[in-house]
């Protein structure tokens, strides 16, 4: 007959039941949490850039790339087709106005120059010549006046006698008429070879007015062919630094060929460029911030250039008054024109994370955790972000873009 089981060992049994069953859940527990923690990246936060989120004012500013340009250049080009005959500077030097850059060959500037003045030479022997004929002209005229004056009068003359015979019955009327037919022809040709005399004086002196008007571009002419020649010494127009110059002795040259390059560097200007995408946001007297290494430089939109060039249009920015001693030419620079201004915005430094506006994953550091977060980020200028959603004021975010290295929803951090 079996012995009735004991209240005490059934608590034993029951203990025993209940301390399996914890092993068997507790242990794989522990073994998922023990792996799940094992395989959590660790930030450490002295490796990564951490910011907060603050709320401020923000410039809304658009981003571009500048280059520093001389504030006036001025290019030389030949005055004519020529030779290099000398050169007497050297790319880089500084001069003064009216150096002497380099010499050309101006022979055929002054033969160009010689046949222009024999030319004027010429012109004032033929206006010469003219004065003179007009001169004998109106000489032969007044005698010729003179007589057909005198032959009417003699005619007028007649016909007053033959009307008073008439009145004494000692001439006849037809006598009379022709005496007066005379008269009147004689007159009329009088009268005709005044008008004729007239009009062959102003032809002559509108010759005359008209060789002074070739006279007048003749010498003109000269003055620039005078010019040319003595454009062979090719000097400096104003003081600068010769950016080029043509470096070969005897080299042939075109009129109008680039021969040299002045520039004033005491002062520069920014030739930037900016993204055609914001031609309608873009306008010349906006606020122009320019980024030297860790300075920051502003200035102006001074001019927005018509030609677009593959998807980017150009403008230049004059600059401020300032410490402009770090700029050199050709050097690149960041520049960012401001388009607007937002009052109160949650905003973030700007940094490398950066790249345009839109939706960024960002991880939030949450006590000992960084969790995993979607943000959109707004307009940024060199200092700030906006901070459109996805965070609030006071939240530490990492700013250092981990989120194409590591995919988890949340890390360690220590």
């Amino acid at each position: 007959m079996d012995r009735p089981v004991s209240k005490a060992h059934k608590r034993k049994e029951l203990i025993r039941q209940l301390a399996f069953l914890s092993l068997v859940i507790i242990i794989p527990l522990l073994i998922i949490l023990f792996l799940k923690g094992a395989f959590t990246p660790v930030i450490t936060l002295s490796g990564v850039a951490t910011a907060n989120v603050d709320k401020g004012n923000l410039q809304i500013t658009v981003q571009g790339s500048g280059i520093v340009i001389p504030n006036y250049e001025e290019v030389i080009n030949a005055p004519f087709r020529s030779k290099v005959l000398k050169i007497t500077k050297t790319p880089g030097a500084r001069v003064n106005t009216g150096d002497t850059l380099l010499i050309l060959d101006n022979e055929m500037a002054a033969n160009d120059l010689n046949r222009l003045q024999n030319e004027l030479e010429l012109k004032g022997i033929q206006k010469e010549k003219l004065k003179i004929q007009i001169k004998e002209t109106e000489d032969d005229f007044e005698i010729s006046r003179q007589i057909k004056e005198i032959r009417v009068q003699n005619l007028k003359s007649a016909y007053d006698a033959e009307v008073y015979l008439n009145k004494r019955g000692g001439s006849t009327k037809d006598i009379m008429r022709k005496a007066k037919t005379e008269w009147d022809i004689a007159v009329l040709e009088l009268s005709q070879a005044i008008n004729n005399n007239a009009n062959h004086v102003n032809a002559s002196e509108a010759g005359v007015r008209e060789l002074e008007t070739e006279i007048r571009i003749q010498k003109n002419a000269i003055v620039a062919a005078r010019n040319l020649v003595d454009q062979a010494y090719v000097r400096a127009p104003f003081p600068g630094s010769l950016s080029s110059l043509l470096s070969q002795p005897g080299a042939m040259i075109s009129e109008g060929q680039e021969i040299a390059r002045i520039a004033d560097y005491t002062r520069y200007r920014i030739k930037g460029t900016v993204s055609n995408s914001w031609a309608g946001k873009i306008a010349v007297g906006q606020t122009v911030l320019i980024r030297d290494k860790e300075k920051m430089l502003n200035g102006k939109l001074e001019n927005i250039l018509p030609s677009v060039n593959e998807g980017m249009m150009e403008c230049l920015i004059g600059l401020d008054e300032g410490d402009l001693s770090n700029l050199r030419p050709n050097q690149q620079l960041e520049i960012r024109v401001v388009i607007s201004f937002k009052d109160e915005v949650l905003r973030l430094p700007n940094g490398s994370y950066y790249k345009e506006r839109g939706s960024k994953t960002m991880y939030v550091i949450r006590g000992s955790k960084a969790i995993r977060t979607k943000v959109i980020l707004g307009e940024a200028n060199f200092d700030f972000v906006e901070v459109i959603s996805g965070l609030e004021k006071g939240d530490q975010v990492i700013l250092t873009d981990l989120a194409e290295k590591y995919d988890h929803e949340e890390m360690r951090v220590r």
